[in-house]
């Protein structure tokens, strides 16, 4: 099995965001075990459980993975684990907020203020895979540190 970038596998990005429609390739190795590698995640995703694909460098994991999602026809959400993740980059955070002061004097011997403080919450790349149903590909997982994984236990 080869790996080979996205772009010449068929599988561009989409304009202003991370995830990634993939398309079968010609190229692809489909051989009888890896056909039903892939057909095995995909009925464990299509069940709704996650798969975990384990073993040495190069032997073409992520691709496996971005083969069993194009024979989901779902949209994939590539995530590359980093050890500065913190889990606010998975999930979301709040982001900033907005202050309205309202300050009646109408009656000039009366004044009523009235004051509300919102927060923006912005969701992030695990958080809008879910929202939109796409297929999460965590790739390097292990990069990350254990707290930031804890999330998907």
């Amino acid at each position: 099995m080869s790996v080979e970038p996205l772009e010449a596998a068929g599988q561009v990005p989409a304009m202003n965001s991370d995830n990634v429609q993939p398309e079968a390739s010609d190229t692809f190795v489909a051989t009888p075990q890896v056909e039903a590698l892939a057909q095995r995640a995909s009925a464990y995703l299509e069940a709704g459980f996650p798969v975990h694909l384990a073993g040495p460098a190069g032997t073409g994991k992520t691709t496996l993975a971005f083969h069993a999602a194009a024979k989901r026809g779902r949209p994939v959400k590539l995530i590359h684990g980093n050890d500065e993740f913190g889990v606010s980059d998975f999930v979301g955070q709040d982001n900033g907020y907005r202050r309205n002061t309202l300050v009646d004097n109408f009656i000039h011997s009366v004044v009523k203020t009235e004051e509300e403080v919102r927060t923006f919450w912005i969701d992030n790349r695990v958080t809008t895979a879910c929202i939109n149903g796409e297929t999460l590909i965590y790739d390097e997982f292990n990069r990350s540190r254990p707290e930031v994984n804890n999330l998907f236990l």
